[in-house]
This record gives C-alpha cells, sequence and structure tokens, in this order.
C-alpha cells in the first residue's frame, strides 16, 4: 500500500478579509513543526503526516486545520482556505522575511506581486525514481480530471470572477508551472529541472513548479494541480483518488501499458478550461460532463483502491462534488448568500476549520 501525505496552505484573513502578515506570529504560537511559513507573510503551511490510512489523514489534517484557526482566533485573525486572497490583493511587499523568498522575489518580481495563493500538495510515496517518471508521464493525462475536483478561488476584490480557479491564472506568471512532459527516466527529468535552473526559469530545483513532480524532499510523486481544499473532506478526498491513481498507474508501467499521448499544448488548453469553467472541454451540458467525469476517474481508480472501506470513502466524495460542486461552486453560493464581507469571511473560516458557522 503506498503512503500518502498532504500540504495544506492558508490564508491569514483580518474580520473584513484584508490579508494580515502575522504568519510568524501564528507559528509561535503554535509551536508545531508542522506548521511552516510560505512566500508571504500572510499565508502559513501544514504539512501532515505520512499515513496508509484515509481514516488517519482524515484526523490529523481536522486537527491541524482546528489548532491553527484557534490560534489565529486568538491574534484576532482568520484561518480561510482559499486558492487565492477573496478581498483585497496586497501585491509583492509582504514577502517572508526569508533569504529564499526574497530571493525568488528579486528574480521573479512580476510572478510574487500575483503570488500569495493557495494549493493543495498531495505526495504519494514511491521511491524508485525511474518508475516514478514512468507514472508522471501517465499522471499527465489525469491532470485536468484531478484539476476540475479541486477548484477553489472564484473569488477576487469581494466579488465572484467568472473563474473557478484564479490561482490558476495567477501561477502562470512562474516559468515553470506547467504540466511535467513524459521524460522516459529519472536521469531524463533531473536534466531537465537542471536546464530550468541553469536557464534561469527557476531559482532553484524547489522552485521548479510542475503541476506533478518528483519531490525534491521526500521520495514521492508530489501532485500540485488543486487549489487548497475548502474543507478538510474534499482534500482527503483529493488524496485518496491521487493514491489510487498513481497505484493503477504504476501498475499500468510494470505491465508495460504504453502512456497516452498528449500534447503539452492539449493539456494546458483543458487546464485553462478547467480553471474558468470547472471541467475540461466538452461540448455536453456541465452536469453530463461532470458525471461523465466521475464515472470514467472511478472506474480507473477503484482497483487502486486499499480495501471497501477506502472505495467507500472515494463513492461518497465523489457524491458530495457532484452534488454540492467544489469549493468554488461553494464559495459562490456563500458569497451570493452573504454579501457583507465581515459574514462571508467568518463562514469560510468556519468551513476551513469544521465549525459550524455563525
Amino acid at each position: 500500500m503506498l503512503t500518502v501525505g498532504v500540504e495544506e496552505e492558508f490564508l491569514l484573513l483580518d474580520p473584513e478579509g484584508a490579508v494580515r502578515p502575522v504568519a510568524d506570529d501564528v507559528i509561535r504560537a503554535i509551536g508545531d513543526p508542522r506548521v511552516k511559513p510560505e512566500l508571504m507573510s500572510f499565508q502559513v503551511e501544514t504539512n501532515s503526516g505520512v499515513w496508509t490510512d484515509l481514516a488517519d489523514l482524515d484526523r490529523e489534517l481536522r486537527d491541524l486545520r482546528s489548532r491553527v484557526a484557534g490560534a489565529c482566533r486568538d491574534l484576532g485573525v482568520r484561518l480561510v482556505a482559499a486558492g487565492s486572497p477573496p478581498m483585497d490583493d496586497p501585491g509583492a511587499e509582504l514577502v517572508t522575511d526569508a533569504p529564499r523568498y526574497r530571493g525568488l522575489a528579486e528574480r521573479f518580481p512580476e510572478a510574487t506581486a500575483a503570488a500569495g495563493t493557495c494549493a493543495c500538495q498531495v505526495h504519494v510515496g514511491l521511491p524508485d525514481r525511474d518508475l516514478a517518471v514512468q507514472v508522471l508521464a501517465r499522471l499527465r493525462t489525469w491532470l485536468p480530471t484531478l484539476f476540475a475536483l479541486g477548484t477553489n478561488s472564484p473569488v477576487t476584490s469581494g466579488r465572484d470572477s467568472g473563474w473557478q480557479s484564479t490561482r490558476y491564472a495567477r501561477q502562470l506568471l512562474w516559468p515553470t508551472f506547467a504540466p511535467p512532459e513524459p521524460w522516459a527516466d529519472a536521469a531524463a527529468y533531473d536534466a531537465a529541472v537542471q536546464e530550468l535552473v541553469d536557464r534561469g526559469a527557476a531559482l532553484d530545483a524547489r522552485s521548479v513548479y510542475f503541476l506533478a513532480r518528483l519531490s525534491p524532499r521526500y521520495p514521492t510523486i508530489e501532485i500540485r494541480i488543486a487549489d487548497t481544499c475548502l474543507e478538510t473532506a474534499d482534500a482527503v478526498l483529493l488524496a485518496g483518488i491521487c493514491r489510487a491513481l498513481v497505484t493503477v498507474l504504476m501498475a499500468d508501467v510494470e505491465q508495460g501499458r504504453p502512456a497516452v499521448k498528449v500534447s503539452g499544448t492539449a493539456l494546458r488548453t483543458a487546464l485553462l478550461a478547467v480553471a474558468v469553467d470547472g471541467r475540461p472541454p466538452s461540448s455536453g451540458p456541465d452536469e453530463v460532463t461532470r458525471a461523465v467525469v466521475a464515472a470514467r476517474l472511478l472506474r480507473t481508480i477503484l482497483p487502486g483502491t486499499a480495501d471497501c472501506y477506502e472505495a467507500d470513502v472515494l463513492l461518497c466524495g465523489l457524491e458530495r462534488v457532484h452534488r454540492e460542486g467544489t469549493g468554488a461552486d461553494r464559495q459562490r453560493r456563500l458569497l451570493t448568500t452573504h454579501r457583507e464581507p465581515r459574514v462571508f469571511v467568518d463562514v469560510l473560516a468556519s468551513a476551513t476549520a469544521g465549525e459550524e458557522a455563525p
């Protein structure tokens, strides 16, 4: 059974929704090494442990969100899981004061000015790097489907942007924010990463922001396409699907099944369509397209699930997304119901922490 872990990024907002650069204070108050700074000083990141059981992952993610949200409340701020700031856009002046982050800001000022976006990054354990690259070559065609489940940034400047993921549009300013290529092996992958660093497209291997990559720090495949998830259940669903998908694709490699050939241009077009409309390109109605995408995904991943419990978790999760929509859909409904910024921020913070809305 492959292991799975999750990194979640969050915004720190005042009660009216403006970003607050208090990440250092929050991290100091919690004193937990699983809670870390991010590029902007109004963000924090949580790192889960390494798990095989989705129930254990669920418990840890809920506990982390609850603890960080409590520390935020004590400091007069709100912890919000949204892919980009919903109320204001502070620019680059609030970069975290750390050498690496300052280096990124100096090298990529335009991308940094649009930063402050939050992602959910799923790590699936796969120590064999050659095998992992072959899995990446097959996973890349699934990125639009995974993204369609993980959009959560429709609101900017207090208004509906018309996009499902404004985070995606902002992240395109980073030169390496792109799907991975179908490299043959780890040597080819490493050479491509090094060339990007040498040519100045990235500060280092950690800032090669492929939408799925070999983690530069852990023996994992890191799937980075989704916005941060509004609720814990969304993150657990995404993690379970990613692990099951990697399990199935690993078997495809071992059994000699070839990767589906899709051009980078076609993938980028599909991803942009998801960022705008929430679904890969299709001529069918939204509800039909979503049902077909979910059915295809479920058919593929079920052989990669650990047991009936995990299969049921994923099935129920997909049914919930089909019924209630993604985080972006739910945010949009909340904005319609709660126009007052203070109330909107409160209900987002409650959803983030798993609490009853005020």
